[in-house]
């Protein structure tokens, strides 16, 4: 018998140094395509907000197909096989030697990645149903200490020693992140039949018929487009608005950090009261609303603040309702499909998230390029709103609560 609290603090374990490795060069990457030649800054904004969602559509295309592995093979084997990748990819990224180089390993990271989905249904097919938000909410944790702790560190050494370093380390955490999976995190898990009738596009919409996530799978769409659409940006917006004193790169390291740390309180914090709730499916639904409405008034005014310490709080606040919306809305959809089917579940939700980050990404590059930086901002307000919306008239209606 597995215990479930062990297993929950070694993937979470691996997870940290995942996103570490993830989030240790790669949201310095605008710096990076300058020293692989991009020039101009309208080309910069366009060429970041490419980079930025260059691994989402293949990212969105892969994860179900991961899942549905997931759901035959195992879950650890899915979490090896992303780690292995990331840290073969980071390693080239490190190596390359132009911008359309570095496209291309963005592409391939998307392709053979996606440790967050990997770990969370690893995690979730082995944590008892009464403790699913909790379960959750301390994985969403892991996701943002990750990124919290990997761009404060990565910006000082890539101010200090270079980008091509810190891709270098990036894809070292990565591979700790592999022997930690594969030494310390335990599965019991029986192959089998794999599950897919006619095409795997037949499968997903005979999947999302059976169970009537659509609805879920949505919201966690629109959550990725809003939480993703300034990422492209922030180091632009931060070499704007930078004090003296400090390297560009480490500014904009305590910008993602102030992001990572709120995720984390919001990640534990919001994920229990979830729990608590979920006894009274109408006030699920308020913990989303209040952490939409939230977020979206504290992101609004991120693109007309006048120096990195007015942003950093506003961003802080805002990743943590932004953050606590997360695991709401993939405690719903797990309360939704049955443990054996949560692999495909939560692989549909990563492809979401994915297409969501990628849409947000080029969104977010090209309203910077030609409306300036305060646009990107007022449309990810807009669509926080529009989630709080869909929330509130779900809650009328009893959409997307239960089996």
């Amino acid at each position: 018998m597995i215990d479930w609290r062990r297993n929950l603090l070694f993937v979470w374990i691996a997870q940290v140094l995942s996103l570490v490795g993830f989030s240790f060069a790669l949201p310095f990457a605008p710096f990076y395509l300058q020293e692989l030649g991009v020039r101009g800054e309208e080309a910069l904004r366009i060429w970041s907000g490419l980079f930025m969602a260059g691994a989402g559509i293949p990212l969105a295309i892969m994860t179900p197909v991961w899942g549905f592995l997931a759901d035959h093979w195992g879950r650890k084997a899915m979490t090896l096989r992303a780690t292995l990748g990331g840290a073969a990819v980071l390693l080239g990224m490190g190596l390359v030697r132009t911008p359309g180089g570095l496209l291309v390993l963005r592409v391939l990271q998307g392709v053979f990645t996606g440790t967050v989905a990997a770990n969370l249904t690893l995690v979730v097919s082995t944590t008892p149903e009464e403790r699913l938000g909790f379960a959750i909410g301390v994985m969403n944790s892991a996701v943002f200490a990750g990124n919290a702790v990997g761009p404060l560190i990565g910006g000082a050494v890539a101010d200090a020693l270079g980008f091509r370093v810190a891709f270098f380390i990036s894809s070292l955490s990565l591979f700790c992140s592999f022997l930690v999976a594969l030494f310390l995190v335990r599965e019991e898990f029986t192959r089998r039949p794999l599950l897919l009738r006619g095409s795997p596009l037949a499968a997903v919409r005979g999947f999302l018929r059976e169970y009537g996530i659509l609805f879920n799978i949505g919201l966690i769409l629109l959550l990725g487009f809003a939480r993703f659409s300034p990422r492209p940006i922030y180091p632009l917006l931060v070499r704007e608005i930078a004090s003296p004193g400090l390297g560009v790169a480490t500014q904009t390291g305590l910008i993602n950090a102030a992001a990572g740390v709120a995720a984390v309180l919001a990640g534990i914090f919001i994920g229990r009261r979830a729990d608590l709730a979920l006894a009274y499916p109408g006030r699920v639904y308020v913990v989303g609303i209040a952490c939409a409405v939230l977020a979206g008034a504290f992101f609004l005014p991120q693109g007309f603040l006048p120096s990195v310490w007015a942003l950093a709080p506003m961003v802080f606040v805002a990743e943590f309702w932004a953050g606590g919306l997360d695991p709401v809305l993939n405690m719903l959809l797990a309360r939704k499909v049955p443990p054996e089917r949560r692999g495909v579940a939560f692989g549909l939700a990563g492809s979401a998230k994915s297409l969501g980050w990628s849409a947000g990404s080029l969104t977010g590059g090209a309203l910077a390029a030609y409306l300036g930086f305060p646009w990107v901002f007022v449309t990810g307000a807009l669509v926080f709103g529009l989630t709080a919306l869909l929330l509130a008239s779900a809650r009328r209606r009893g959409v997307g609560t239960s089996r």
